[in-house]
């Protein structure tokens, strides 16, 4: 919200035209409907009887009658917020973020612009270590598997959920809200496809289909907005 009136004030500020104020005002109560529907869903979940009464039980304690707990917000859930404020402020706000996308569109030029490609590409490979860190503890938490091959074969699907969310595989376009859209798309389409009891080969192959659907869509959808 506060970006948005940022923005208008900035555009007011030089003379571009804006919206008008009801239709900022119409996205951003759009915006705090869903996070409070969002926060209402997740509080919405109870935590069993039987699990109340176990953990209750480890503290030598029993569950008091008519008591109720919700699960809540997860603390992945909080963590994957703060990265993703974190990345995008990086991405859009910092030097750093622009020179990642002058060289992701187009690597020739970045150098030619004097920007250092190779120190850059190093501190790209730096932040995904530790983005990788962070989800590999995540993982394991959510698990309770300490083994090294949690997230094998799942490249795929990370590359699938960035190109659903507006990443370009030729480099220099895409966001990180979207590339989190694209997770989401792709983690209810694997999720269904285990409720249904589809077969892990059969499930690999529907998500490099959605790829390849994905890539074609988003080369046809730029050459024809180039074209223009």
């Amino acid at each position: 919200m506060l970006s948005l009136l940022s923005a208008r004030r900035n555009k007011v500020g030089h003379g571009f035209p804006v919206k008008p104020i009801w239709a900022e005002a119409v996205v951003i109560g759009i915006i705090v409907a869903a996070i409070l529907g969002f926060v209402a869903i997740l509080n919405a979940y109870e935590i069993p009887s039987r699990v109340l009464a176990r953990d209750f039980a480890a503290r030598g304690m029993e569950v008091p009658e008519g008591y109720t707990a919700a699960y809540g917000i997860p603390y992945s859930v909080l963590l994957l917020i703060a990265v993703a404020v974190v990345m995008t402020v990086i991405a859009r706000k910092t030097r750093l973020g622009r020179y990642i996308f002058a060289t992701g569109g187009n690597p020739d030029a970045a150098e030619l612009s004097g920007i250092n490609t190779r120190l850059l590409t190093v501190k790209v490979f730096s932040i995904m270590g530790i983005l990788v860190g962070i989800s590999a503890v995540v993982a394991s938490a959510r698990l309770t598997n300490h083994s090294n091959d949690i997230g094998t074969l799942d490249e795929l699907r990370v590359i699938a959920a960035a190109v659903i969310g507006g990443t370009a595989l030729s480099g220099g376009i895409g966001t990180i809200y979207g590339a989190i859209l694209g997770a989401l798309i792709m983690q209810s389409l694997q999720s269904g496809m285990a409720m249904v009891g589809v077969d892990a080969p059969l499930q690999n192959m529907v998500v490099g289909t959605v790829l390849v659907a994905a890539v074609l869509i988003d080369i046809i959808y730029r050459r024809r907005v180039g074209g223009k």
